[in-house]
C-alpha cells in the first residue's frame, strides 16, 4: 500500500533525495528511518523507493512522481510515449480513462484539454501530483468509466486493468476491466480513441476498420495499441513500429484484415542455405510473412516463425544464420554433430521444442574451440536441430 499523502511531505521527499544522492545502502537506510519517522512514514518510504530508480528510468524524469508497484508498471515507458504523441491531433479534449499514476497523458499534446478519470481516489492524487510535475494542466474526475454521464470529450485514451493471473498466451479480452466490447461501447461517444493494451490478445474481436499497431524495440514487443475513429491512419491494417536510440521504423501491411491473415500461409518444410529468425515485433504482428513472400522464403513448420531462404535477410526485423548442418533432434546426434563441428561454445535458441536451454548445454556438454548456435526447432512437424552462425551485420536496416 503506498501512502500518497506522506509522500508529498517535504520532510519525506528530502529524506528520499538524500539516499539517492548520497548512494545509501539499506541498512543505512532503516537505521535513519528510526530516528526520525513514524512507523506509517517508515513503510511508504520504504514502499516508495525502490520505484524511485524505475520511473526515473521509464519516463526520463529526475522529479518526484507518485506511483504504486501495479501504476508504475502498467504505464507507458517515454520512448513509446513520444512516438504515441504525433497520433494526437493538435486541438480538441481527451479523456485518459483508467488514467491510474498518468504515465500515458504526460507526453500528450500540451494544446489538448486533459481529463484523467479513475475509480480510485488514491490514483486520482497520484494524476494530479504527476501532471504538476510535467507542468501539465488537467482535470480529474473519481468515476466508474463504464458509466460515465453528463460529461463529454473529443478522444479518449484507456488502458484497461487485467488480471494479475493472466499468462501472454491466455489473454482474453473478456478479463480486461473494462471489458473490450464495453470499450468499444463507450467509443460511440468520442470521435476517436486509442486502447492500450500488452501484446498477446486475439485480434478477431477487434473492427475491422481499427488499426493495430505494435510497438517496441528489435529486442521485444512491448505494447499492443488499437486505434479507433479519427485516430486511425490505416484503416483495417496492422503496424510495426520499432523504436531504437536513433531511429524509428515503420511497417505496414500490405492489405486489410482479415485478407492479412488469410496471406500468412506459407510454404512449410523446406531448408535451404540460410535461417532468418524474425524479432519478437514481427513475430507477434505477423508482418515477416509479408517479407517471406517477397523474399521467396519458406517457413521450417506451422506455428513456427523461423524461416528458410537462399540468401542472408538484411533487414532491422531479422537476425539471418547460415546453416552449417542439421540432424533429427536427439541427444546423442547433437552431441555427435557438435564434435564434428569442433562446437565448444553454444548459443541454444528454440521454437516448437519444450526444453530449458541452459540445462540442455549442460546435457551436451560440448567441447571444441569454436562458437556455434544451435536451433532446437521443428521442419514439417519433425523435431531438428540446426547447427548455425550468425551472419554479421544481419540486424542492419537494409531493405
Amino acid at each position: 500500500m503506498l501512502y500518497v499523502s506522506l509522500l508529498t511531505s517535504k520532510e519525506i521527499q528530502a529524506f528520499i533525495t538524500k539516499v539517492f544522492k548520497e548512494k545509501w545502502d539499506s541498512l543505512k537506510i532503516s537505521a535513519a528511518l528510526g530516528k526520525s519517522f513514524s512507523e506509517e512514514e517508515r513503510r511508504a518510504i520504504m514502499d516508495y523507493i525502490p520505484l524511485v530508480k524505475k520511473f526515473r528510468e521509464k519516463f526520463d524524469f529526475q522529479e518526484f512522481l507518485l506511483c504504486d508497484k501495479l501504476a508504475l508498471e502498467q504505464s507507458t515507458a517515454y520512448d513509446i510515449s513520444k512516438w504515441k504523441a504525433k497520433l494526437w491531433p493538435s486541438f480538441g479534449s481527451v479523456h485518459d480513462l483508467c488514467c491510474g499514476m498518468g504515465g500515458d497523458s504526460f507526453f500528450i499534446p500540451n494544446s489538448l484539454e486533459l481529463t484523467g478519470i479513475d475509480m480510485s481516489e488514491e490514483r486520482l492524487k497520484m494524476y494530479a501530483y504527476n501532471m504538476n510535475a510535467f507542468q501539465k494542466r488537467a482535470n480529474v474526475l473519481q468515476a466508474d468509466v463504464r458509466n460515465l454521464s453528463g460529461i463529454t470529450a473529443d478522444y479518449f485514451s484507456i488502458d484497461p486493468a487485467r488480471r494479475k493471473s493472466e499468462s501472454e498466451n491466455q489473454r482474453q479480452f473478456e478479463n480486461l476491466t473494462p471489458t473490450l466490447s464495453e470499450i468499444l461501447n463507450l467509443a460511440k461517444k468520442y470521435r476517436g480513441g486509442m486502447i492500450k493494451l500488452p501484446p498477446g490478445y486475439p485480434i478477431d474481436e477487434i473492427p475491422l476498420d481499427a488499426e493495430i499497431i505494435y510497438l517496441g524495440s528489435k529486442q521485444d514487443c512491448r505494447e499492443c495499441l488499437i486505434l479507433l475513429g479519427e485516430l486511425v491512419q490505416n484503416p483495417g491494417k496492422i503496424r510495426t513500429v520499432i523504436l531504437t536510440k536513433n531511429d524509428t521504423f515503420e511497417f505496414i501491411s500490405s492489405s486489410k484484415r482479415p485478407d492479412f491473415e488469410k496471406e500468412q500461409n506459407l510454404e512449410e518444410g523446406t531448408l535451404k542455405n540460410y535461417l532468418a529468425e524474425p524479432c519478437p515485433l514481427f513475430v507477434r504482428s505477423r508482418i515477416f510473412t509479408q517479407f517471406a513472400r517477397e523474399w521467396n522464403a519458406t517457413i521450417l513448420s506451422k506455428g513456427i516463425a523461423y524461416l528458410s531462404c537462399d540468401e542472408p535477410i538484411h533487414h532491422i526485423g531479422f537476425s539471418s544464420f547460415e546453416i552449417l548442418d542439421s540432424v533429427p533432434l536427439g541427444t546423442s546426434a547433437v552431441k555427435a554433430m557438435l564434435k564434428k563441428h569442433g562446437i565448444g561454445k553454444l548459443t541454444l535458441k528454440k521454437r516448437g521444442v519444450e526444453i530449458i536451454p541452459e540445462e540442455e548445454i549442460k546435457r551436451l556438454k560440448p567441447k571444441g574451440k569454436k562458437e556455434g548456435i544451435l536451433f532446437y526447432t521443428r521442419i514439417a512437424g519433425e523435431k531438428t536441430a540446426l547447427l548455425t552462425k550468425r551472419i554479421s551485420g544481419s540486424n542492419a536496416h537494409e531493405c
